[in-house]
């Protein structure tokens, strides 16, 4: 069998088929054949598996953990594992170690805001000498909000964030809130506006609304696997009729 594996992971999905969730239960040692599949994280447990954005001129640490067969989370593997990521195109990014945490990287983006590509999660273990490849996964450098304050975000009914990438899988819907903020970063429980969803292209995707949530649409891939675009999210304030419009925000249909 060849050594490099290629991983999907959908959020809830192993849960909605009756699996294990591989949040929930963990095996402390494993053995480097135990390893099916890695899933990839940051300091504050945001989960950058399907989509990973680097901030132009900031460093993104990205956590990767194993999981076993059964979902299982595996923390230790008996002679050790070695983890190194590989950018696709090799300018995009690169990474450097993480002392004491060998299932950390410090991403550091190399190309300018907007370009995009890959990473591949390679580890290897010395223990029984063997390397095991799991990806592509999606990566772009995305620019950094002014101040570090956002005025807008968008959400699952989970609290998963959106704002800066929106996988969407063929047959499915995906439900999404837009959220607007003030200067001081609180949230806006209930504005006076209007909101709508525009895709480049028009063929991307659709935005329904949702009956008696207006700041909620029901989105919906109406192109083929693998197509890439961008969401727009235009705001009007009924006070004084400005309109303000957030986006590109990316988008890629799996």
């Amino acid at each position: 069998m060849h050594p490099r594996l290629v991983v999907a992971y959908v959020g809830g999905l192993l849960v909605a088929c009756g699996g294990v969730d591989p949040t929930a239960v963990d095996k402390v040692t494993g053995q480097p054949g135990d390893v099916a599949s890695v899933r990839l994280f940051d300091p504050r447990g945001t989960e950058l598996t399907l989509h990973t954005g680097l901030v132009d001129n900031a460093i993104t640490r990205v956590e990767v953990r194993m999981f076993a067969p059964d979902g299982s989370r595996l923390q230790q593997i008996g002679g050790g594992v070695e983890l190194a990521l590989l950018f696709s195109p090799a300018s995009l990014a690169t990474s450097a170690p993480v002392p004491g945490q060998p299932l950390m990287r410090d991403v550091i983006p190399t190309a300018a805001s907007g370009a995009s590509g890959s990473q591949e999660v390679s580890l290897q273990f010395p223990g029984d000498g063997s390397t095991k490849f799991f990806g592509p996964f999606h990566v772009q450098v995305q620019a950094g909000e002014p101040g570090g304050v956002a005025e807008f975000r968008l959400v699952d009914a989970r609290e998963a964030e959106y704002t800066q990438h929106v996988p969407l899988f063929v047959g499915d819907t995906l439900r999404l809130e837009a959220r607007l903020f003030d200067s001081s970063g609180s949230r806006l429980a209930n504005p006076a506006a209007d909101i709508a969803f525009r895709f480049e292209p028009e063929t991307l995707a659709t935005a329904l609304p949702v009956p008696q949530l207006p700041f909620w649409r029901d989105l919906t891939a109406t192109s083929p696997a693998g197509t890439e675009g961008s969401l727009f999210v235009s705001v009007r304030f009924l006070a004084d009729t400005v309109t303000r419009t957030y986006g590109p925000i990316q988008v890629l249909v799996h």
